[in-house]
């Protein structure tokens, strides 16, 4: 009640009520009744005060039948209970008494009267009066006080009860309101207050909700739409992706192709030397079974070699997608086992600093592919690079508290500042004559980030460029 604004109203009126009505009532008590015993003390002064020569002269001529008619005359105030006149002897020279049914408080007012030749005392006046005139007088004052109080408290009384009326229609409406959900549709306000600002606001209120409800039905609708539109452009996106992965798989399965042919070139030349040598011994009649055997080893040996390239192909390329917690150096060592002739043939180094013993969550192909684009990406860096017999690849893997990092640095000269910010971007290539698709850092850096949540980056040394993984550590 008292958070409200008819009840702060009904507060302050109160208040203000008390706060004027009280100090009347208060001053009506306190000052009325001294003000009107000074006002009548000062008539009967003033009555005696122009009595007391006649009373004087008549004392001095003695003459009682003059004074006690001046006395009766003077003194017909209904309040005066009695008079008297006693003279310096203690000797009652008038006494009158006036009859009273109710007296509840007198006031004895007495003056010398002094002869105005000796000046002397000659007589005291004593006079009685009742103050029942105050207090009847009092009672009017309170009395009409009251009537006047209670008028105001009806007035306010009815004030109050107009406008909580009207505020109780202001608060049903608040209620109703605060009620409001955009779950669901609500009823329009309605209200039998005839009040025209009441009506203002009750119908701007149903309006403003009614739009509300309207806004919301689109709202809906269009939350609708653009969840269906995301749910089409992720599909979209997965397929994009999945097309991506199938095109770097591809790309990457040339050049492992170019690998193997790479890495077959010479155990096919020792296995060919080997035939040759049989054949030619055989036709000079000077083959001998030590000759057969020694010759039949090599080629056994180079067919195993072979053998063993066809099966890490078909390793790196299966299409496990089982997450593991794996030692990255493993498949790092992998990857050059692949690629060392072909570094080799192309005068290319390699090594591997492990500083620290730290496992990695994924998925150990994916994570191959990545390793492989880029080592495949520096190596044809060096060979693009035209001032340099001789390249290097070096990989080192470092740690912290919670990450794994490795760094793939390599001569290769760097990435060139303009192109330095879209070389992770998909179908973006340097290399010429359609030998690059774009794609492989690309898929890389979505490896990286997306099943091994972590991050690739790049930055030029001064040799060449340095790509960092940064991969969460699994302990």
């Amino acid at each position: 009640m008292t958070h409200s604004l008819i009840g702060k109203f009904a507060w302050v009126f109160w208040l203000l009520y008390i706060a004027v009505i009280a100090p009347i009532f208060i001053f009506i008590q306190i000052n009325v009744s001294s003000v009107l015993n000074e006002s009548e003390t000062a008539k009967i002064e003033l009555v005696t005060q122009t009595l007391k020569p006649i009373i004087s002269t008549y004392l001095t001529f003695d003459q009682q039948d003059m004074l006690s008619d001046t006395m009766r005359t003077f003194f017909q105030n209904p309040n005066i209970l009695d008079v008297s006149l006693i003279d310096a002897n203690h000797k009652v020279i008038f006494e009158q008494h006036y009859p009273h049914s109710k007296i509840q408080d007198t006031t004895t007012f007495s003056t010398p009267v002094i002869d105005t030749f000796t000046h002397k005392v000659q007589a005291t006046l004593v006079i009685n009066y009742s103050n029942n005139f105050v207090r009847d007088l009092q009672s009017k004052l309170f009395l009409q006080l009251l009537v006047l109080s209670l008028f105001a408290l009806m007035i306010f009384s009815i004030t109050y009860w107009y406008f909580r009326k009207q505020f109780f229609v202001l608060r049903l409406l608040s209620n109703w309101m605060g009620n409001y959900s955009i779950d669901k549709t609500s009823e329009p306000f309605k209200s039998d207050n005839s009040n025209v600002e009441i009506m203002t606001i009750t119908s701007s209120a149903n309006k403003m909700l009614e739009s509300i409800d309207s806004y919301r039905c689109q709202m809906e609708q269009i939350t609708n739409e653009l969840e269906n539109r995301v749910e089409y452009e992720i599909v979209k996106r997965r397929e994009k992706e999945q097309l991506l992965i199938h095109q770097s798989r591809l790309a990457a399965m040339g050049e492992m192709i170019e690998n193997i042919a790479h890495q077959w070139r010479q155990p096919l030349n020792i296995i060919s030397l080997a035939i040759t040598n049989i054949n030619m011994k055989r036709t000079l009649g000077s083959l001998e079974d030590d000759e057969i055997d020694k010759n039949n080893a090599i080629i056994n040996n180079n067919l195993a070699f072979m053998s063993n390239t066809i099966d890490d192909f078909r390793n790196f390329f299966n299409m496990d997608k089982e997450s593991l917690h794996f030692d990255p150096l493993q498949p790092i060592q992998e990857i050059f086992s692949l690629l060392g002739e072909q570094l080799r043939y192309a005068n290319i180094t390699y090594q591997i600093h492990k500083m620290c013993d730290q496992e990695i969550l994924g998925v150990i192909n994916e994570f191959k592919q990545v390793i492989l684009n880029i080592v495949n990406n520096a190596q044809d860096a060096i060979k693009s690079k035209q001032d340099q017999s001789e390249g290097k690849i070096e990989i080192t893997l470092r740690c912290d508290t919670s990450h794994l990092y490795i760094d793939i640095s390599d001569t290769g000269g760097g990435v060139a500042p303009e192109i330095s910010q879209r070389i992770f971007e998909p179908y973006f290539t340097t290399k010429l004559h359609n030998k690059g698709t774009g794609i492989g850092l690309y898929m890389s850096k979505v490896i990286i980030e997306q099943h091994f949540e972590g991050s690739l980056s790049v930055h030029n040394t001064d040799e060449g460029a340095l790509f960092t993984l940064s991969i969460p550590s699994s302990r």
